[in-house]
C-alpha cells in the first residue's frame, strides 16, 4: 500500500467542531468539564484548532481515579482538548487504516461494533458443522503493556506525513 501524505491538512475548524459536537460531547460522562470548555467555547476550539495546525499542542495531563465495576479499574480522563484532537486523529488515521483491517474487525469503526460482531459470529457458527469451542481470556493491563515504539514505527510505515507523525 502507498504511504499516506498531507493529513494533516485535512483538519479544519468546521471539522473539529463537528468531531468536539458529536463524539466528544456525547461521550464525556464528566458534564462539569462540558460545561467550562463551553463557557468560551469559541476561543477554546480556536486555541485547540491552532495548536494543533501550528504543530505546538502538547498533550495535558490525565486525570486517574479507580473504580470497582465489576472489578477495580484505573481509568486514565483526558481534558477535553485532547479529546477533540485525539478524535481528530483517529478519524484521519482511520482513513489510513481501513484498507488493511479486515471486516471482522469490528472495535471503534463506524457502522460497526457490537451488533456486526454479533452478526458475524452467528454467521460462522450457523455455517460451521461440528463441536465449537470458545475462549474466554482478560488480558491484562493491555494498553498498558502496548509497547508505543513498536506501534509508532508501524504507522510511520502508513504514514508519509512528516507533521502528522511527529503527532504520533
Amino acid at each position: 500500500m502507498k504511504r499516506q501524505n498531507y493529513l494533516v491538512q485535512k483538519i479544519s475548524l468546521d471539522f473539529m467542531m463537528d468531531i468536539y459536537n458529536k463524539q466528544v460531547k456525547v461521550n464525556t460522562k464528566n458534564k462539569k468539564k462540558i460545561y467550562k470548555f463551553e463557557e468560551f467555547y469559541s476561543a477554546n476550539m480556536v486555541r485547540v484548532l491552532n495548536s494543533f495546525n501550528d504543530e505546538k499542542y502538547e498533550p495535558g495531563e490525565y486525570n486517574a481515579f479507580l473504580i470497582n465495576d465489576p472489578k477495580y479499574r484505573i481509568i486514565m480522563s483526558q481534558n477535553i482538548s485532547d479529546k477533540i484532537i485525539n478524535h481528530a486523529m483517529a478519524n484521519v488515521l482511520i482513513k489510513v487504516l481501513e484498507p488493511s483491517l479486515i471486516d471482522m474487525n469490528v472495535a471503534t469503526r463506524v457502522s460497526k461494533g457490537t451488533h456486526s460482531g454479533i452478526r458475524f459470529l452467528k454467521k460462522y457458527l450457523n455455517e460451521f458443522k461440528g463441536d465449537v469451542y470458545a475462549l474466554k481470556f482478560d488480558i491484562s493491563k493491555y494498553f498498558y503493556n502496548i509497547n508505543h515504539n513498536i506501534l509508532k514505527k508501524l504507522l510511520i510505515k502508513k504514514i508519509k506525513d512528516r507533521r502528522y507523525c511527529k503527532k504520533i
